[in-house]
């Protein structure tokens, strides 16, 4: 399998520690893409130009942290979406928004002149999520932990 990466982007972060939970990361050759250069090996296996993007064994393209992780998990037999699904599920949007959040947070900080406004609402959604984040039980890792 190949996965178009970069080490500046949390989302392949996300699925390269999945990959690594399950035993899969050497099964996964990593190509450095920058997706703001529009590379067109990028565009041929993902029309939205996004990383994560993994390319399978049999050249076909899935694309998205969640999809590539589900992938990866039902690779390995599956133990990722192990317990109450919404739960999971509702756990991995946080922490997604809380990403986004941080994403947004750092362009917005090398703007020109950065809304002191925005950089507040930023901090806000921070301390927010990372009050409703906790920990996760002792030993246990799922993809809301991921």
């Amino acid at each position: 399998m190949k996965l178009h990466h970069s080490p500046a982007s949390p989302y392949v972060r996300k699925v390269m520690a999945c990959a690594i939970a399950r035993g899969l990361e050497g099964r996964i050759e990593t190509v450095a893409t920058n997706p703001h250069l529009s590379p067109p090996e990028l565009l041929a296996d993902n029309p939205l130009n996004k990383i994560p993007t993994l390319v399978l064994d049999d050249g076909r393209a899935i694309f998205d942290s969640m999809v590539i992780c589900e992938y990866l998990n039902e690779l390995a037999g599956g133990a990722l979406f192990a317990g109450e699904k919404y739960a999971l599920l509702t756990r991995h949007a946080l922490l997604n928004g809380f990403l986004d959040a941080l994403i947004l947070y750092r362009h917005e900080r090398t703007r020109a002149a950065p809304s002191e406004a925005a950089l507040a609402a930023f901090a806000t959604k921070a301390a927010s999520a990372l009050g409703a984040i906790g920990l996760p039980p002792e030993g246990r890792v799922d993809i809301g932990d991921i």
